[in-house]
């Protein structure tokens, strides 16, 4: 996780550009006419150049995309050993991280590459409940990728980091603002339920803030967030299956069973 990155994308660019401009300023009788023709070949050059570096990591990401799904469907084929449906769902994890990394190549050529890569990894281990091996990749992952930051934050807060906590939220918030009710409601949840200390009421006034920004952000068209505004504002619980797989994904509430629902009623 440490290599760095070289940008060879911008340095090919870079250097095609200047010989590009050298050979048409002597050509042209002056360097001023070299200007125009080493931009167009720096933008066009390092545009192409990315366009490559981007369809070799979405073809990792397909790969990655179908060895999820075949494990996803030979699990639900096992449905009745739980063991050996997580342990074919880990055996994909790791096949799958392992593609992920031959894809560290392709960052030392491209901005933002080994980032994107990162959360992705993260992501797997986290929902694999490996949150020690998650949390490296989680902190280095791409930021604007909400469910990165999201996983950090829940993390830190089952590792009882509440500051940390609260800034990988407010971070994951500022890049992803409007895009998601769940990410509100995610981290009103952990503020509700942290044991940090203090009065009951005082979390619950954190919580309703985030919720109330959350609304606001979403011009309450997240009905699932509108509704744990509600409940907060009234001293309930918050409500999060409405998310659906999406909140389980979290790992802060186990999915009831449909047996489970039935005798809950």
């Amino acid at each position: 996780m440490g290599a760095k990155t070289k940008v060879y994308n911008f340095l090919i660019a870079m250097g095609s550009a200047i010989l590009t401009g050298a050979v048409a300023g002597l050509g042209l009788g002056g360097w001023t006419y070299g200007i125009i023709p080493a931009l167009l070949v720096l933008l066009g050059g390092y545009f192409l150049l990315l366009r490559r570096s981007i369809k070799q990591v979405e073809i990792i990401s397909a790969r990655v995309g179908q060895i999820m799904t075949a494990a996803e469907r030979q699990s639900r084929s096992q449905a009745r050993n739980q063991r050996a449906a997580k342990q074919v769902i880990n055996r994909a994890i790791d096949r799958s991280i392992s593609e992920l990394r031959k894809g560290y190549v392709i960052g030392q050529w491209q901005w933002g590459v080994r980032s994107q890569l990162d959360a992705q990894i993260g992501n797997l281990l986290f929902m694999s409940e490996r949150f020690a091996e998650a949390k490296p990749y989680l902190k280095t992952g791409f930021a604007r990728q909400w469910t990165t930051r999201a996983m950090l934050g829940v993390l830190l807060y089952k590792e009882g980091n509440f500051s940390g906590m609260r800034d990988a939220f407010d971070e994951c918030i500022r890049y992803n603002k409007k895009k998601q009710g769940l990410l509100y409601a995610t981290y009103a949840w952990c503020l509700l339920n942290a044991k940090d200390g203090r009065k009951a009421e005082d979390r619950r006034s954190d919580a309703l803030d985030v919720l109330t920004r959350g609304n606001t952000a979403m011009d309450s068209k997240d009905d699932q967030l509108t509704r744990n505004l509600d409940a907060v504002r009234n001293g309930k619980k918050m409500a999060m299956s409405g998310y659906g797989q999406q909140w389980y994904m979290f790992r802060l509430e186990a999915m009831r069973t449909p047996k489970q629902q039935v005798r809950g009623r």
